[in-house]
């Protein structure tokens, strides 16, 4: 089968590799769609830089945003079996460990990445995959195989959302418009938060953050962020306050738009040390801050709202690509930055 590896820091390769076989409740799935995500290109590039143990091992055979049909079920599988359309988790955990027996799936002591950072479980920018069954879900008959591929990203947005909780009274700010957040956005509003504000600075993607349900959008290059949120908010404040965009320069600004006792979500990575952070102004306020990087099981909630009909993810998926020309579609996630949400790679 082809895979795509991020052969070393600034190579990309797509090479030929033997076709796994499943073993004990394993599935192999044909892949059908894969996202390339913001951390797909950092190391393709060789800057991500996670610290603390966390840097890539190459090569990486990227790819978790993915979609795709069983081919193969390995022995003891019980739940899905040849022909079912699955997504999976994007994280490896074992079910069997210490924090796996306590539901923490997340905190797994033999967890593995799915084709990111460390000694990663090889990704899905590959003909073939191979996964657990335990991490897997089945994708209901009336959900697309390609929105179900954009369940991933906009996972982690609505899992940091769902840790702040929320109403229908609730006022929500999102800071940044990449598919985290516009995904997780969407998800609150299927389930009946109240006012959404997105805040971004090109006008393509706050259109389509209003495709996704967003009631008020702001263009940070022609307004006050800080003046809007205030004037909408009678002087308070957002409930939750969601800023993905992993700008230093913003974070002092989303604490100061936290209402006191509300949440500050970030669903984004740093990458460096910083300087000058205001915590204060979470602090006297009594705010709780919330870090979300993804965690299992959070894959059927969305799936389970598409299927009903209350979300569509269609609009973030943007830019489209054939295997045949994945590195291509890399290039596009820079190149397309003005307008594009989710590129997508399709298999054929």
């Amino acid at each position: 089968m082809k895979v795509l590896l991020a052969y070393k820091p600034g190579e990309l390769r797509v090479v030929e590799m033997e076709t796994p076989r499943p073993g004990p409740k394993e599935l192999l799935c044909k892949v059908a769609h894969c996202g390339v995500c913001a951390t797909d290109v950092a190391i393709m590039k060789g800057v991500l830089n996670l610290g603390d143990g966390n840097d890539p091992v190459y090569p990486v055979r990227l790819g978790h945003e993915w979609s795709g049909i069983v081919t193969e079920a390995g022995e003891g599988c019980w739940r899905l079996g040849v022909g079912d359309r699955v997504i999976s988790d994007t994280g490896y955990f074992c079910g069997e460990c210490e924090m796996c027996r306590k539901g923490q799936y997340q905190a797994c002591l033999n967890g593995r990445a799915i084709g990111t950072i460390r000694d990663c479980w090889p990704g899905a920018f590959a003909e073939y995959m191979l996964i657990p069954e335990r991490m897997a879900y089945r994708v209901p008959d009336g959900v697309p195989l390609d929105e179900a591929a954009l369940i991933e990203p906009t996972s982690i947005g609505f899992y940091g959302l769902k840790r702040a909780g929320f109403t229908p009274e609730t006022t929500l700010l999102v800071v940044g418009t990449g598919p985290i957040s516009l995904g997780g956005m969407a998800c609150a509003k299927a389930l009946g938060i109240g006012k959404t504000i997105v805040a971004g600075r090109k006008e393509a993607k706050l259109r389509i953050a209003r495709e996704l349900g967003a009631d008020l959008t702001v263009n940070m290059t022609k307004e006050n962020l800080y003046d809007v949120v205030m004037r909408e908010t009678g002087g308070r404040g957002a409930e939750i306050v969601m800023d993905s965009t992993g700008a230093p320069e913003l974070l002092n600004d989303s604490m100061l738009m936290v209402r006191g006792s509300g949440t500050l979500v970030i669903p984004a990575f740093y990458e460096k040390i910083l300087d000058g952070v205001k915590l204060d102004r979470l602090i006297v306020k009594n705010c709780t801050l919330v870090g979300a990087a993804g965690t299992p099981n959070i894959g059927p909630v969305v799936l389970s709202l598409i299927e009903s009909g209350r979300l569509n993810l269609m609009p973030m998926l943007t830019d489209r690509f054939p295997f045949d020309r994945v590195i291509e579609a890399f290039g596009a996630v820079t190149a397309r930055n003005e307008s594009r949400i989710k590129v997508m790679v399709d298999f054929p």
